[in-house]
């Protein structure tokens, strides 16, 4: 099942109840609203800043209301603006203990597995339409974040919508999904992907095509999201999908295999 709940709401794209879908075709971060308190997941890139403030002037929303940023993981394209935030709003950065390094800019960057990647598939026209999107964007100069603080597995985070962490690590080591039950929402990061980066299809629930650091792990990692039941599937790349967990895990394992 895959029921779009999309709609246009103040230069956002609102896929559920207060939860707000911002970036760009390829690239995702949101905004969750809790009784006028915001929680921003993931940072984007760096030049997504002029949306996030934008949005808050259009909804009577300053910086202050900001409570927490929340990084599903420390890939570059997840970082984007978060130095900017915290520096200027004292928004605190909450990132999995795994991937701390990587955002403060102390574990080194991209793994060797990746820059093969993206050497191997910039042949193919929706992967270079995504590296001049990084670039325009301000992905190869995105600044480490200087403070974070980090969260475990099985935490319920002190921020509004108080999602649950579910550490699924192969993407990075600190890969992780954040589960809000109470909206029957699943802000997955990039543990789980509904477009492939390589070809630019947007066919449902998949592994990133792309950047894993341990797809082994990645896959067998799925387990941990396959009982939650039916939730509201968001991203970091591609679009929601609606439907049992059970199934979007189903789907992901049978593309694996077949690819």
């Amino acid at each position: 099942m895959n029921e779009s709940v999309e709609q246009q709401v103040d230069g956002s794209l609102e896929v559920a109840p207060g939860v707000h879908r911002f970036g760009s075709e390829r690239v995702n971060w949101y905004v969750v609203e809790t009784d006028g308190r915001l929680l921003v997941v993931d940072a984007g890139l760096p030049a997504h800043w002029d949306q996030l403030v934008e949005w808050l002037v259009l909804r009577g929303y300053v910086l202050d209301d900001i409570a927490a940023l929340v990084l599903t993981h420390g890939d570059p394209d997840h970082i984007g603006f978060a130095e900017r935030l915290r520096a200027t709003a004292g928004v605190p950065v909450l990132v999995h203990e795994a991937d701390a390094g990587l955002v403060r800019g102390t574990d080194g960057g991209q793994s060797a597995g990746d820059l093969v990647s993206m050497v191997a598939d910039a042949w193919r026209p929706p992967v270079l339409k995504l590296y001049v999107e990084l670039w325009r964007a301000g992905g190869s100069s995105i600044p480490p974040v200087e403070s974070v603080e980090t969260f475990e597995d099985g935490d319920v985070l002190d921020v509004p919508g108080q999602p649950r962490v579910i550490h699924v690590p192969g993407h990075s080591p600190g890969t992780c999904a954040l589960f809000l039950p109470d909206r029957d929402i699943l802000l997955c990061g990039d543990a789980l992907a509904t477009i492939d980066l390589r070809t630019g299809r947007a066919d449902g629930p998949q592994l990133m095509a792309m950047f894993n650091d341990d797809r082994a792990q990645a896959l067998e990692s799925l387990a941990e999201l396959e009982t939650l039941g039916t939730v509201v599937l968001l991203p970091g790349h591609g679009g929601q999908w609606r439907g049992e967990m059970s199934a979007a895990v189903r789907l992901a394992r049978e593309r694996d295999d077949t690819s």
